[in-house]
Parts: C-alpha cells; sequence; structure tokens
C-alpha cells in the first residue's frame, strides 16, 4: 500500500521521501516497520503521529489495513 508521508516527518525521519510502499495487517504493525526504516520514529509516533487510512482518520492502531490502498501520516492537531 502506498504510505503519504506528510512534514515535518518525511524530513525528520525519511530522508525527505513522501511517498513509500509498504504492507502491514494493522497500524501497530506499520509503525513498527516505519520504525525498522527510521529509527526512533515509533517513539515520536505515540505522541505525535495521527493516521488517516483511505481517507478517515483511524484513531487506535490496532486498526486493520486489510484491502487499504493508502495510509497518511500526518501530525497530530492540538485543539484548545
Amino acid at each position: 500500500m502506498r504510505i503519504v508521508v506528510m512534514p515535518p516527518f518525511d524530513r525528520e525521519f525519511f530522508g525527505g521521501s513522501d511517498r513509500l510502499e509498504l504492507e502491514a495487517d494493522s497500524l501497530f504493525a506499520l509503525v513498527g516497520k516505519l520504525d525498522a526504516i527510521a529509527p526512533g520514529f515509533a517513539a515520536a509516533a505515540e505522541s505525535r503521529a495521527a493516521f488517516a487510512v483511505d481517507g478517515v482518520f483511524a484513531p487506535v492502531w490496532s486498526a486493520s489495513l486489510a484491502g487499504a490502498g493508502e495510509v497518511i501520516l500526518l501530525p497530530r492537531v492540538a485543539g484548545g
């Protein structure tokens, strides 16, 4: 599936790459694979990252990625 990496994660962890192709069964597994590519990503993702799967916000990392075509990795937005 296509992984779209939004700033600042693209520059901070993936050398400026904003598109990756990876397969994973869940967001948790995807975070593990991303951390293997960019050590330290998982720790940062825990507090700073949000995910949208095929255009729908996925708040739980146990969400299945079966049949997903695209995951967007974006920074969490703080409310106030």
